[in-house]
């Protein structure tokens, strides 16, 4: 039988892709909460070498703790082959058996693991690169007992039951530790943000060879939150307190700075009002509910698989702070570095984040928003998915990407969806969907956030305009945050009544019974969105919009097609399946004006939109000037007489 790879694969395999010394550590993380700890230290341990006279100082040692529940014989003897892992499950971050050997490789020549096992006997296995040329097959030895080297640990955390110990590091991407704990404390908190909020904690230290007290002594790493929804201490936490109680002289109205409403502290202080000082704080941005927690299913033959999204967009007052470019402060600056990443440190970031099992995996733009447009900093997007979707995601066995790209309609409007589809085509419908939901997010979080500026424009005007000193407040309400609708696309009776109810707050105008019959109408597939009227004054016959995973299609009852076509279809029970009809065609229209529009915005918004304007005020000129519309009294009485002499012929 010839060998799958020889003694040089190892060597070769170094090169396997982490972006990072972080990303590599953050394996051995993931590994430890898979292990149900709940407290993980990170020690970073330097020595110092001369160069003539001159004193270096570099990373000779990472050793990685935690209080899991250790690791059986078996277990151990298996954890630094290739594929070893213990499998996949809803519960675990890992899957492909790669994490631990791989990311350590990526850093070091020798790895080593101490673990507990259940009779609380120490046993130690390791894998040495050097080693592996020696040998005339790959392979590493047999664990042993053997106790872990305390003598080299400044201390011993409490039930510690693992250590990972990285040595002979020469493949590290920074020998500066603060340097390193910095990249950890940003890109860790950022990639394990849930992990923390539930319980689990990560610390960093550091120390010098020889030295009994510690360099950088353990401090827990604090969460970012790239939603910025937390409300407990994490990176934003001393910022906004800082941004609340000392003026930045970025946030201050060149004109009107007198004036406490034009200054941006009088606005931050909001955010810190009954919290605890440097540790608690009110989110700075807000859940969009159309977009928040929504679950999408996605149907493949007989299998269904499920995503989610998460949007939130700035509060007004950190949008605009007293000023219309909020982005100039100091904490419209940090909110920007989420979108564009650190370059100090070396960390990019993004405005769309993908997270596996509470995890980050990714994140990026996908050519959803223009990187370049600074006023895109101000919302985020999460799209959550579990390990069944890991093959159509694209993972990487790094857990470091997913093969996302923005998939525009036109490109598988054609394909027919069936069991035996092509993984790649199953991946190209899925992410249409994405695509789909994630610029319809954007586009509404974008027109909040600009509604803002533009509310701002108005109460500054109002207050250049007139110097009396007197004025009137100009309402400027938040959006708020509404939490139900049914998840999945079952449409049992009480599904119905849920997504009614929830239609029924948000169209408080309509009798729950109108509501209910739309309702039924598109649980019975008759329609493609929901079909919903409601009054504007766009002048727009209709428009669609999203309600926490459901479409629907506001038709207009200003408009006199609605007046003098609709509403009497809909009012007479002999004619109201012509309404129905219309209904059909007017949803069917709107979602594939939608989907155009998606597809390529720049090239179909505008002028889709002027073109639904122009029939819409044609449609009312050729009503009103015609005085065109349905005698609804006259055709009741034609059908009874009509029914009334069929049913005497009949007898």
């Amino acid at each position: 039988m010839n060998n799958l790879y020889g003694n040089n694969f190892v060597q070769k395999q170094r090169a396997s892709g982490f972006k990072s010394t972080i990303y590599a550590m953050a394996e051995i993380v993931d590994n430890s909460v898979d292990a149900g700890a709940t407290n993980i230290d990170i020690i970073i341990k330097t020595k110092e070498t001369f160069a003539g006279l001159k004193s270096v100082l570099s990373i000779s040692e990472i050793l990685f703790l935690d209080n899991g529940k250790g690791m059986t014989k078996d277990r151990i003897n298996g954890c630094l082959t290739f594929s070893e892992g213990e499998g996949r499950s809803a519960s675990r971050i890992g899957a492909f058996g790669v994490g631990l050997p791989n990311s350590s490789i990526s850093v070091c020549q020798r790895t080593e693991v101490y673990s507990l096992d259940q009779s609380n006997t120490w046993n130690h296995v390791f894998l040495d690169l050097n080693d592996q040329k020696n040998r005339t097959e790959p392979g590493y030895d047999p664990s042993i007992v053997k106790n872990p080297p305390l003598d080299s640990l400044i201390d011993m955390p409490d039930n510690c039951r693992t250590i990972i110990r990285w040595a002979e590091i020469d493949l590290i991407d920074t020998s500066n530790t603060d340097i390193l704990i910095r990249r950890a404390n940003k890109l860790l908190g950022r990639i394990y943000r849930y992990k923390m909020g539930r319980g689990i904690n990560i610390s960093i230290a550091s120390y010098l060879e020889g030295n009994t007290q510690y360099t950088t002594p353990p401090v827990s790493i604090i969460p970012y939150d790239p939603l910025f929804l937390t409300e407990t201490n994490n990176y934003i936490s001393p910022l906004i307190w800082k941004a609340a109680t000392i003026q930045d002289p970025k946030g201050r109205h060149k004109i009107l700075s007198e004036k406490s409403e034009f200054n941006s502290v009088f606005h931050y202080k909001k955010f810190i009002n009954g919290c605890q000082e440097n540790a608690t704080h009110k989110a700075l941005f807000q859940k969009h509910d159309d977009y928040w927690d929504v679950t999408y299913p996605f149907k493949v033959g007989n299998k269904t698989y499920n995503w989610s999204i998460k949007a939130s967009f700035a509060c007004r007052g950190i949008r605009t702070p007293g000023i219309g470019a909020g982005g100039r402060t100091d904490i419209g600056q940090a909110i920007g570095k989420k979108m564009t990443g650190d370059r100090n440190d070396k960390i990019s970031s993004a405005n769309i984040f993908f997270m596996r099992g509470e995890r980050e995996i990714d994140y990026g733009n996908y050519g959803l928003y223009k990187v370049t447009d600074e006023k895109q900093r101000w919302w985020t997007i999460e799209i959550h998915f579990d390990q069944d979707l890991d093959e159509l995601m694209g993972v990487s066995n790094v857990k470091q990407s997913v093969g996302f790209r923005a998939i525009q309609h036109q490109e598988i409007e054609d394909v027919e969806v069936h069991e035996d589809l092509a993984i790649g085509v199953q991946r190209e419908i899925l992410w249409e969907q994405m695509s789909r939901v994630i610029s319809r997010a954007i586009k509404k979080m974008m027109k909040e956030i600009n509604q803002y500026a533009q509310d701002f424009k108005r109460l500054e005007e109002s207050f250049l305009d007139d110097n009396d000193g007197v004025r009137t407040p100009i309402p400027q309400a938040e959006t708020t945050v509404i939490q139900v609708i049914p998840k999945g696309d079952a449409w049992s009776k009480e599904q119905k009544q849920e997504v009614a109810t929830f239609l029924k707050e948000k169209f408080m105008h309509l009798p729950i019974n109108v509501i209910n019959h739309q309702v039924k109408i598109f649980a019975d597939g008759l329609t493609k969105t929901l079909v919903l009227y409601a009054p504007n004054e766009s002048g727009f016959l209709f428009e669609l919009t999203e309600k926490r995973g459901k479409l629907i299609t506001l038709i207009n009852t200003n408009h006199v097609y609605y007046t003098n076509i609709i509403e009497p279809l809909k009012s007479n029970k002999y004619l109201k399946e012509f309404a129905i009809s219309i209904e059909m065609l007017i949803s069917a229209y709107a979602l594939e004006m939608d989907i155009l529009i998606q597809d390529n915005p720049a090239k179909y918004e505008q002028p889709l939109e002027k073109y639904l304007l122009n029939l819409s005020s044609r449609l009312n000129e050729f009503i009103t000037d015609s005085d065109i519309k349905i005698n609804s009294e006259l055709w009741q009485e034609r059908l009874k007489t009509r029914d009334s002499a069929k049913n005497n012929s009949d007898d």
